[in-house]
């Protein structure tokens, strides 16, 4: 994840200590907790394929365990997400445990189930909440496949606010909606929202690259996220792409940038971040259909890494692009989106638009100072 207006303004962000520790820590920093399949949309690029249809959930007790293993581990998020993870009424049974273990507590959410009930039980154990949407009413709801569906987000969005519970938005870039940008931000300034999150699709479930902007629009809409961050007034943040940051660095040649990239890492799926599925198989995040173990032995699974985790632990030496100069700074992207485009994990990630960044000149000097 990069935070674009870190970068851009240098002003601190909450989650700094694990974006720009540097450390090379055994066990993953942020767990992605998929609670539950089950999920009252049809969105059009939902990467785990959820829907209406009943699915099966895990019961309460094994997510309990996952929490306390996670504890063990040094786990300092836990991202609950889904499906859609307020169809699971015991969510903020989930959601306590982590926060009496001292972990941060974050929710995505499509926001049509935010209820003052629900956001009662869970406020006090939530830290925060972010509401995915796609654009204007009309748009968002064929993409989520509900009429209704962007009134109800907006309106759990106002309650989430008005209890005090810190919530932003989520919006993942697809050539249906990329020229909703000044949509979106208009929006967050008449809602009071300070806080947004921009994903790169990434094709998993039904998100297929069809639905993908090619890489020139990609540039394009992250230059006008980027000049959105400039005067500090939302935190702004890019998803599922670190050569975003390659392209800050090349707008502000700034030493400081540099060192925060560096330090970032780029890509750490499965170092930095795993994912838990429904079913209990884990992931290295949620979009690389490669299992690395179970959720009952979730601890085990960096206490005794399999060759695949190894193999992520050591990229450099299989990924086909780690001969670029900035491997150090994005680790070769998405590992999930090169399978899925290529059928091979090593693959170059095919949303990678290095190539057509201008104002790149560095030298040797400049990636070893």
């Amino acid at each position: 994840m990069i935070s674009v207006s870190r970068l851009i303004t240098n002003r601190p962000e909450g989650a700094d200590r694990i974006r720009y520790s540097g450390q090379k820590d055994i066990y993953p920093s942020v767990l992605v907790f998929n609670v539950t399949r089950n999920c009252n949309l049809r969105c059009l690029h939902c990467y785990s394929s959820s829907g209406t249809q009943q699915f099966y959930d895990l019961p309460l007790s094994v997510w309990i365990e996952a929490v306390k293993q996670a504890s063990d581990m040094g786990v300092k998020h836990i991202l609950l997400s889904g499906g859609e993870p307020l169809a699971r009424r015991d969510l903020s049974l989930i959601a306590r445990e982590a926060w009496e273990r001292g972990i941060r507590v974050e929710l995505s959410t499509n926001g049509t189930m935010l209820t003052r009930e629900r956001l009662e039980e869970l406020r006090k154990y939530v830290d925060y909440i972010g509401v995915s949407l796609d654009g204007p009413e009309k748009v968002h709801d064929a993409f989520r496949g509900v009429y209704g569906a962007f009134s109800k987000s907006i309106k759990g969005l106002r309650i989430s606010k008005e209890m005090g519970v810190k919530t932003g938005l989520r919006f993942t870039i697809t050539k249906e909606n990329y020229n909703y940008v000044d949509f979106l931000f208009d929006l967050m300034k008449k809602e009071g929202i300070d806080r947004v999150c921009f994903y790169h699709l990434a094709y998993a479930g039904r998100a297929d690259r069809k639905l993908d902007v090619d890489n020139k629009t990609r540039l394009e809409v992250i230059k006008k996220i980027i000049d959105y961050s400039k005067d500090g007034e939302w935190e702004v943040l890019t998803a599922d792409n670190p050569v975003d940051g390659i392209l800050i660095y090349s707008l502000t040649r700034s030493v400081r940038v540099l060192d925060l990239l560096r330090r970032n890492g780029g890509n750490k799926s499965g170092e930095r971040i795993a994912d838990v599925s429904p079913e209990g198989v884990v992931f290295p995040d949620q979009f690389t259909p490669i299992p690395l173990g179970e959720i009952k032995n979730l601890k085990r699974i960096w206490d005794e890494p399999g060759p695949m985790l190894k193999k992520l632990k050591e990229r450099r030496s299989f990924v086909k692009c780690s001969s670029c100069r900035f491997f150090e700074v994005c680790n070769g992207g998405l590992r999930g989106r090169a399978l899925a485009a290529t059928g091979d994990l090593w693959e170059r990630d095919p949303s990678c638009y290095l190539d057509l960044i201008d104002s790149i000149n560095l030298t040797d000097s400049d990636l070893k100072s």
